[in-house]
């Protein structure tokens, strides 16, 4: 009880406090890097600056070794904390990593900033610095300017809303050159991430949040919110591949589809079935991962999808069941068909289909198609 009272104490204390004079606060910007993929994102910071002290508080710190972390993390509630460092620190550690970070120094008044330094000391205590992180509306980018904005009271943004991309479209230009991770998170996300971006929807990513800020004015002055921009470090680090996202799958699947073309006109009947059950068991196991996402997770744009009709948990039974065919089958290797037809579809009404899953769902279907027609006889 000692403890608690204490603590509570403490809050009050932080939250209550009359600084001499009010410190400065900024919001960092901090380029990718390619050593993880969540790093090709790039980060956001808020910096303060007071009495002597140069901190960083960042909300994108997390522990592998947190219980359960992995399957949190799987099915969309993993817990993040608030971090806090020195700016000295900070800049050696973004450094070391090529990665730029820019300052935005913000126009606020003594008031606004003193109270975003109390919520950030405040939010930094152990008890107070967990959250559960969401990587569209509430990661180390969102809740930075949701402090700024509740400081403020009002914010207008001037970055025009129709120049943004679409959620899919701001994925890829960010992970186009981890080439898997980007073809993964196509199939795993539904039609939710093919409407345009808001402003608000879009300062999930740390460039477009800078975007975002260097366009805001305060609503009670019409100023500019970013008083000055200062570059402490210039993006060393040099992302590239050789390869658009886009070329290795797509050059693989047109390989395969052709392979699988003249093994079946040329009766080769071992290997085609054996390319078959691959590419069965292959579209069973995204299945799982895709149907799972789509209906067991929290990730707010899993579900609905259309990828649900190229890739279920059906292709596993097709993949390991024995080659003696059933009278079922000219029908389920129909309502295959239909299902990969109606997916084509939707690529032009719902839901973006990258030109490498296209061809993937091309080849299904006709794999399917000629299966039926065989079934028939």
């Amino acid at each position: 009880m000692m403890k608690k009272l204490l603590t509570a104490f403490l809050a009050l204390l932080l939250t209550g406090v009359a600084y001499g004079s009010a410190p400065k606060v900024s919001l960092l910007t901090c380029g990718p890097t390619d050593d993880y993929v969540f790093y090709l994102y790039g980060h956001t910071a808020l910096r303060v600056q007071h009495e002597g002290e140069d901190l960083v508080y960042n909300y994108g710190y997390f522990s592998l070794e947190q219980k359960h972390f992995i399957f949190n993390f799987i099915i969309g509630k993993p817990m993040y904390s608030l971090g806090v460092t020195g700016f000295d620190h900070f800049l050696w550690e973004y450094g070391a990593q090529g990665r730029s970070v820019v300052e935005q120094q913000l126009a606020l008044t003594d008031s606004e900033a003193t109270a975003i330094a109390n919520k950030l000391k405040w939010n930094a205590l152990p008890e107070n610095r967990d959250y559960q992180y969401n990587f569209y509306f509430d990661n180390c980018a969102t809740r930075p300017r949701d402090l700024i904005e509740e400081a403020v009271g009002g914010i207008t943004y001037l970055l025009p809303a129709d120049s943004l991309p679409t959620f899919r479209q701001a994925i890829r230009r960010q992970s186009h050159t981890a080439v898997w991770y980007t073809m993964g998170a196509d199939l795993c996300l539904g039609w939710k991430s093919d409407r345009q971006m808001s402003l608000r929807d879009a300062a999930f990513l740390p460039s477009l949040l800078e975007e975002e800020l260097d366009s805001a004015v305060r609503d009670d002055t019409g100023a500019p919110l970013v008083s000055d921009k200062v570059v402490w470090l210039k993006q060393d680090k040099v992302i590239e591949n050789k390869y658009e996202s886009w070329h290795l799958p797509l050059v693989l699947f047109l390989f395969l589809m052709i392979l699988y073309f003249i093994l079946y006109y040329k009766r080769r009947e071992r290997p085609l079935r054996f390319l078959r059950r691959t590419l069965y068991l292959l579209l069973g196991l995204g299945g799982v991962t895709v149907w799972f996402l789509a209906i067991g997770s929290e990730h707010p744009h899993t579900w609905p999808n259309a990828n649900m009709l190229l890739l279920h948990p059906v292709w596993l039974f097709m993949a390991f069941r024995k080659t003696k065919r059933m009278r079922t089958d000219k029908w389920l290797y129909f309502c295959n068909f239909v299902a990969v037809v109606v997916y084509l579809l939707s690529g032009f009404l719902l839901q973006e289909l990258p030109m490498y899953i296209s061809i993937l769902a091309v080849w299904v279907a006709a794999d399917q198609y000629l299966m039926w027609r065989e079934a028939r006889r």
